[in-house]
């Protein structure tokens, strides 16, 4: 499973975490409160020039 990084959105506490790649929300272990995954941009940035690369190939 990938690593994520988290930010609760109460307390500002920041973890990074193994999770599914479908847990965007998880709890924040200080005070309880939802934390959200943020963006990873290289992540989203690769995925993208895979999609890319792959349709310039059947073209």
């Amino acid at each position: 499973m990938p690593a994520y990084e988290y930010t609760c959105t109460n307390c500002t506490e920041r973890e990074v975490r193994i999770t599914g790649i479908d847990d965007h929300t998880v709890i924040c272990d200080s005070c309880g409160q939802v934390m959200v995954r943020q963006i990873d941009v290289e992540t989203l940035l690769a995925s993208y020039s895979r999609q890319v690369a792959q349709a310039e190939r059947t073209s």
